[in-house]
């Protein structure tokens, strides 16, 4: 299991499914303000800021792993 988790593979793996939670995010943050929702629609921003911030840890784990 320890060399699967860290092999280049993997590693890239994980950036793919950061660059998918990023963009679902962002689409769920745009949808959410589109809707004019005001407080109704504060699941919904925490959710897209929540996925953002996945993939933002998962682009800082990606780019520290490849310098090693």
């Amino acid at each position: 299991m320890r060399r699967l988790v860290r092999s280049p593979g993997y590693a890239r793996a994980r950036l793919v499914t950061g660059t998918l939670f990023a963009a679902l995010g962002a689409v769920v943050i745009v949808r959410t303000a589109a809707g004019g929702a005001g407080w109704s629609g504060f699941s919904g921003y925490v959710l897209g800021l929540a996925m953002i911030a996945l993939a933002v840890w998962r682009f800082r784990e990606y780019f520290g792993f490849v310098r090693k």
